[in-house]
């Protein structure tokens, strides 16, 4: 369903980029935190009437640790998306953006308009993720970042063990079952769009994927209201991992921006993978309005 390549980033580190090899206006998939490109199982397709690219965040599913370990910040992620641009030569694309790609597309655009026809963001918020955690649970706010910072650091001192775990554990239909139905995910997703994102997704070196969740706790909230592409925003209304309120709440500071709050977590594209398709189809044509009107 897509083809991997090497992609090599401004500063020198090597990186795994993906393509579905369609064909139509380019969409760049900038990805959430180390997620695979199976998380979008509609835009793989290479009929999908868009030619898809993204790449795999650094030390993360094939792509190789910066030689520098400090170069993971968002602005890293940022040069790199546009380091895949460049190799694919577009000049533009619609950005398709999940949890942490989020940050990354929203910094893209603010230092890059030009390149950006249109911004497609699923379950994330332009910085300050920490401080949307776990918002479902009733934890308050003044504790949410602290919180998350408490569980990633438990989590990076466990990665080790975790990495064992998650190598040892089946990635059937058994195991996507048991996560459609934990309310971490909704039942929503179609097992078999499930398995093969978490038999890919399983396969992380722990330690090194609560090193790059760090990184993105040191991102900065931007303001968004600087966007005048078309911007289509989703959010989950069961989301644990990025409050729907706090997206909802950023959409509202982007006049212009449609929102969308369904039914589901912050698995968003692979509970409603057919919904994402139809919202991207949308902001596709107000983007080709758009060119319309200023050209």
């Amino acid at each position: 369903m897509h083809r991997e390549y090497d992609l090599v980033a401004s500063d020198g580190t090597r990186l795994t980029a993906w393509t579905n090899d369609g064909h139509g206006t380019p969409v760049l998939v900038c990805n959430g935190m180390g997620v695979p490109p199976e998380a979008w199982p509609r835009l793989l397709d290479p009929g999908c009437g868009y030619e898809v690219a993204g790449w795999n965040h650094r030390g993360g599913m094939g792509s190789d640790r910066p030689q520098d370990p400090s170069r993971i910040e968002i602005l890293d992620h940022v040069d790199d998306a546009l380091a895949l641009m460049d190799q694919r030569g577009w000049e533009r694309a619609l950005l398709v953006s999940w949890s942490l790609g989020v940050n990354v597309s929203f910094e893209l655009a603010a230092r890059h308009p030009d390149r950006v026809l249109g911004l497609l963001s699923v379950a994330g918020v332009p910085g300050g993720t920490y401080d949307t955690l776990f918002a479902p649970l009733l934890v308050p706010r003044p504790l949410r970042r602290p919180v998350g910072l408490a569980v990633t650091h438990s989590g990076k001192l466990m990665g080790r063990p975790l990495s064992l775990l998650a190598r040892s554990v089946p990635k059937g239909r058994t195991f996507a079952e048991v996560l459609r139905h934990s309310g971490f995910m909704l039942p929503y997703a179609d097992p078999d769009d499930v398995v093969p994102w978490l038999q890919t997704f399983l396969r992380h070196d722990f330690d090194w994927y609560f090193e790059l969740a760090l990184a993105l706790a040191r991102h900065e909230a931007l303001d968004p209201s600087f966007v005048t592409c078309p911007v289509t925003i989703a959010a989950g209304r069961w989301d644990v991992l990025t409050s729907m309120h706090d997206v909802v709440a950023i959409s509202e500071r982007i006049p212009h921006a449609e929102v969308h709050v369904l039914p589901g977590t912050h698995f968003l594209p692979l509970e409603f993978p057919d919904r994402i398709m139809r919202m991207l189809d949308d902001l596709r044509t107000r983007a080709d309005d758009e060119l319309a009107e200023a050209g």
